[in-house]
């Protein structure tokens, strides 16, 4: 399980996720994505999904039957998030403990089947949604994404120190939006200071937007995109890393929450 997580919204968070669910997948991997954003949840749109999860009776083993979610299938990924169960722009008006449940069902009542990697869209922020799943979840680690601004960096330093605080291993950081606008190399100074490696730079391409807005974050990989490499590039680094934090760990531990 990784977590991509953020300082403060607006930064690409999302967008990082959901390229690293599908460069994952482009590489031979199974994937699944979990949009915890439950506030804001952006991955449905993304993708172009439009299913609904099903509820399916499961016998176990010592012959009692229990519901298990189904996650939504697409693209060979599979998907959840509340924004399958709600109304598209609807608000989500829900305080701590209905959050907690609905996060719980997400992680520890969904049949993910097997998965080599369960990317985690969290929440913006170091607020309660944001501990809580940090001490729920089994993570091998964490994505922090951040563009290249002094005030953007401020706050991604403040999401690293969360994790810190929670013992969860970070992985690196991403600098999303990188060109003229926004500058270049912010993240990758800031990642050097923290003593956390550097996964690299999602430049401030129009078509990462445009496939974006337009639901097809998966053409982002297809042979004619020009964010192709450096996107792949982000995706071979993030495993490098998810694998050596995984295997200094004992072998079970990370999906035990699922099952």
């Amino acid at each position: 399980m990784i977590a991509v997580g953020s300082g403060k919204g607006g930064v690409g968070k999302s967008t990082v996720a959901a390229s690293l669910a599908y460069g994952l997948q482009s590489l031979g991997a199974k994937v699944g994505l979990l949009d915890a954003d439950v506030y804001g949840p952006s991955i449905p749109h993304m993708t172009g999904s439009t299913g609904k999860p099903e509820v399916r009776e499961h016998l176990n083993p010592n012959g009692s039957v229990v519901q298990r979610i189904h996650p939504v299938e697409h693209d060979g990924l599979k998907l959840m998030s509340i924004g399958f169960l709600v109304p598209e722009g609807e608000a989500i008006i829900w305080r701590g403990p209905m959050l907690h449940k609905m996060l719980t069902q997400f992680v520890a009542e969904t049949e993910w089947g097997e998965l080599d990697y369960l990317i985690v869209d969290m929440p913006p922020g170091t607020g309660d949604v944001a501990l809580t799943l940090s001490q729920m979840l089994s993570l091998a680690g964490a994505v922090v994404v951040c563009t290249p601004q002094k005030v953007a960096l401020l706050d991604a330093v403040k999401a690293i120190g969360m994790y810190q605080k929670v013992n969860i291993p970070i992985l690196g950081m991403v600098e999303n939006m990188t060109g003229e606008i926004f500058g270049r190399g912010g993240a990758e100074q800031a990642a050097a200071d923290q003593k956390i490696p550097f996964l690299g730079e999602v430049p401030i391409e129009a078509e990462v937007r445009i496939c974006g807005d337009e639901r097809r974050m998966k053409d982002l990989f297809i042979e004619e995109s020009k964010s192709k490499a450096a996107l792949e590039s982000i995706c071979a680094r993030v495993a490098m890393e998810a694998a050596k934090v995984y295997f200094k760990k004992p072998a079970t531990t990370t999906l035990e929450i699922l099952q």
